[in-house]
């Protein structure tokens, strides 16, 4: 039976980014649905969740790079307190900085992974304590 879900939830996160734009994906948080607007490029990165005055529960950012580093994140020109998960190449957590606060002057603090990451998901603040995402867990998406 539990193979059975995993592939049917597979399957579901496939067609969903068929029929999807290609900026968005679904990606499963133990029994959550989530999707995710992807920053790829160097412009969807530097603008990452500015300006938005509400994030729902179900949504985030996925910021995809090329390879595996230290990577910095700052809350410049956001309006919500984020969660920031960094996950490394094979899709586990390697660190979360719960409900990071927007920064409301400059300069602006950068929060730095003490792990390499290639990837950072950012979800609305405290979401990931209420999902109890720990260090080690691995998130399933396809790009």
């Amino acid at each position: 039976m539990k193979n059975k879900i995993l592939l049917i939830t597979m399957l579901a996160i496939v067609f969903s980014n068929l029929f999807s734009g290609s900026g968005f994906t679904t990606i499963f948080l133990g029994d959550e649905e989530f999707v995710v607007e992807i920053a790829e490029t160097n412009r969807e990165k530097a603008l990452g969740l500015m300006y938005r005055k509400e994030i729902p529960d179900n949504f985030g950012m996925l910021f995809i790079y090329s390879n595996e580093d230290f990577r910095g994140m700052w809350m410049k020109n956001t309006l919500v307190n984020l969660d920031l998960i960094f996950l490394n190449s094979q899709k586990e957590i390697v660190e979360i900085i719960h409900n990071v606060p927007p920064c409301v002057k400059d300069p602006c603090k950068s929060y730095i992974s003490e792990k390499k990451a290639k990837y950072v998901l950012e979800l609305k603040g405290n979401r990931s304590k209420k999902l109890n995402l720990n260090e080690g867990d691995r998130i399933f998406f396809i790009l």
